[in-house]
């Protein structure tokens, strides 16, 4: 009975922060295709648009593409990091900050003259890599305690 209320033994419930690990790129995720949606409710690809008068502006079927790119993108970093499994797994994190950090440098010289999508999805990208960092950091320095 001591052993079962121990913080020691396994459990075979998940922990409070299980749901948040879980579900919370995903409702990140959600919550930035909203944006794109709205942004392409306010600046609707325009044809009539040439030249440098497009700049700022949102390209034809850019919020299918920037829903495409950002679901590709979560399903990846479900994938890498597993989060319903995640337990000092640090090297998790690297790696998906390997693929991360150059992404999203590509990501960043592709917002210059691109629409609100394009630079939604920018954002999207720094966020998440900011988070895994986060997450390498804290998996590396955050189970040392003396």
């Amino acid at each position: 009975m001591i052993a079962a209320m121990s913080t020691d033994a396994p459990r075979n419930t998940p922990g409070p922060g299980w749901a948040l690990r879980v579900a919370g790129l995903a409702c990140l995720w959600l919550a930035v295709v909203v944006m794109m949606v709205r942004d392409d409710l306010r600046d609707p690809f325009n044809a009539a648009l040439e030249g440098t008068a497009r700049y700022g502006h949102n390209h034809e079927h850019a919020l299918v593409e920037g829903i495409l790119w950002t679901l590709s993108e979560l399903v990846l970093l479900y994938a890498i990091l597993r989060p319903w499994s995640y337990r000092r797994s640090w090297g998790r994190a690297l790696g998906a900050l390997a693929l991360l950090v150059p992404w999203t440098g590509l990501s960043m010289v592709m917002t210059m003259h691109a629409g609100g999508i394009v630079a939604l999805h920018f954002l999207w990208l720094l966020l998440v890599t900011l988070l895994v960092a986060g997450v390498l950091v804290i998996g590396l320095f955050g189970g040392r305690r003396s």
